[in-house]
């Protein structure tokens, strides 16, 4: 059985997908937590000068996304074939479409500059990508089940972390006003896991 290791910050974050992913298959790992104070004489050690990181047996991969997909083909959470394979990453990319008008509003220089970027994602980028997400959602058994096949996979953990947990409490404020019922019945069943539920009432607290 490997021996895995996650280095992240004490955050959600960029390693909160494969988090849930250990949760969910229940396999255990080392989740390790660095606090920013460490990370200037940890960060040289890192392949690539950044987190997060995952450990396999003595074998480092960086990368979030690189480790989320790996993490899914070994605990069976990408597709049962290439095309349910290829249907995930359509999720995974409008996903990182919908982390651009984020990441914009989360890092502007000026507190006129983020409010202006939150009203435009609230009103127009959250809407949008969200409606995205409905319809493929739709297009899978009319959306009552999951992204892609009969049962969880990447694209549905992605998701949740990304819509329904990457901003806490706040998440609803930005994406979940909007009109996209199946949306949001999505993210309460993954919610309601046993596994994940698990995991989002027993991990550390932090902000984002």
């Amino acid at each position: 059985m490997p021996t895995y290791k996650l280095t992240y910050f004490n955050s959600r974050g960029a390693a909160e997908v494969s988090r849930l992913i250990f949760a969910l298959v229940e396999q255990e790992y080392e989740d390790i937590r660095v606090e920013r104070s460490e990370w200037e004489k940890l960060k040289p050690e890192t392949p690539l000068g950044q987190l997060p990181i995952l450990n396999v047996d003595g074998k480092v991969l960086p990368q979030s996304l690189a480790i989320n997909r790996f993490l899914a083909r070994t605990f069976n959470l990408y597709g049962e074939n290439d095309w349910e394979k290829a249907e995930i990453d359509a999720v995974l990319e409008v996903v990182q479409d919908l982390f651009y008008p984020v990441r914009k509003m989360f890092y502007a220089d000026t507190d006129e500059l983020k409010a202006r970027y939150k009203k435009e994602f609230v009103d127009v980028q959250g809407p949008k990508y969200c409606g995205f997400l409905e319809k493929l959602l739709k297009a899978n058994n009319g959306g009552d089940g999951f992204f892609v096949g009969s049962k969880v996979s990447l694209a549905d953990i992605v998701v949740f972390a990304a819509v329904g947990d990457a901003l806490g409490d706040k998440s609803r404020d930005y994406y979940l006003d909007h009109k996209e019922p199946k949306l949001k019945a999505l993210i309460e069943r993954i919610r309601a896991i046993p596994q994940i539920n698990t995991w989002l009432q027993t991990r550390p607290k932090t902000e984002l």
